[in-house]
């Protein structure tokens, strides 16, 4: 069963579910091309009123409304993955609603020790949905509160130092990309949007196949070209087994280091399977080696039986 983490959000999914729609902070998972389950969610700063995220549910466009139900109302296995959820610090709320021959079974959750605010709902079409919406439920996680935030979608898995914000991301054949921002006043969820400003850019690629991509150069020659954020010219790379390191200023004068409007960029490039995998930073403040490290680290093929 596949582990689905995206900017906050985790959970296991079944089988053959897989993300048809992805937003910053909303997903949508399909099965055999139907909808199977929707999660949105958001932090919310001071009081939560479950009622007025549920609300939501039926201005999004709902033909009917939805109703809250308790465990009584409620098939056993959700009611025990609520109560386990419960545990764990979620406050959650159970909901239902049908409209013709559609019908769909969902919680508001909210944790008061992050913020997070998250609403789920399942579409059911059978009992045995019920039973897989139950399990699917049990898993699910808040990751907004940690030192670092785990991303997992299609095949690969990263942890991201907190402080970072996503950014843009995209999964096209061949080429996937998942951009972190780091504002230079470390805070994020302010005004200014991700990307904008002075600050740090992280950036997670995934190419393939390798074996096509470098059959003219080798990696250290394919970095310059081939990536978002290639190292700039004035940066030698480093070559290695299989590996392409470089660190150091890319824009610098007397007067950039005068005004601190230096720009700093570090990267890795490195072979895994078929594929390339490379991690970039650039921005007015350098990562510090060992948390870059760290942060490479991270970055890997989810094992075919486990995605």
């Amino acid at each position: 069963m596949p582990e689905i983490a995206w900017n906050g959000i985790g959970l296991v999914a079944p089988s053959g579910w897989e993300p048809s729609a992805i937003e910053r902070d909303g997903l949508t998972l399909a099965a055999d091309d139907r909808p199977v389950c929707e999660l949105k969610w958001s932090v919310v700063r001071g009081s939560f009123s479950f009622d007025k995220h549920i609300r939501k549910l039926t201005r999004a466009g709902r033909d009917a409304a939805v109703r809250v139900v308790d465990g009584a109302e409620t098939p056993p296995a959700w009611s025990g993955s609520v109560a386990r959820l419960e545990q764990s610090g979620l406050r959650v709320r159970s909901f239902q609603w049908q409209s013709g021959g559609s019908r769909a079974l969902g919680a508001a959750l909210h944790h008061p020790a992050t913020g997070l605010a998250c609403l789920v709902q399942f579409f059911v079409r059978s009992d045995a949905d019920e039973d897989r919406a139950a399990e699917v439920l049990d898993t699910l996680r808040d990751h907004t509160g940690g030192k670092t935030r785990p991303w997992a979608m299609f095949g690969l898995k990263a942890r991201v130092p907190a402080d970072f914000a996503l950014d843009t991301f995209s999964f096209k054949p061949g080429h996937y990309r998942v951009a972190w921002w780091r504002p230079a006043s470390g805070k994020t969820g302010g005004r200014v949007p991700p990307g904008k400003g002075p600050g740090t850019r992280l950036d997670f690629e995934r190419f393939a196949p390798a074996s096509v991509l470098l059959k003219t150069a080798p990696l250290e020659h394919w970095v310059r070209t081939g990536l978002t954020d290639p190292p700039p010219e004035a940066l030698t790379v480093r070559a290695g087994p299989d590996r392409a390191d470089w660190r150091g200023a890319a824009k610098t004068s007397w007067l950039r280091r005068l005004l601190r409007r230096e720009i700093f960029a570090c990267g890795r490039a490195w072979g895994a399977g078929n594929a390339i995998l490379a991690v970039t930073a650039s921005g007015t403040a350098v990562l510090p080696e060992a948390a870059f490290n760290d942060i490479c680290g991270s970055f890997a093929l989810v094992p075919e039986e486990a995605a």
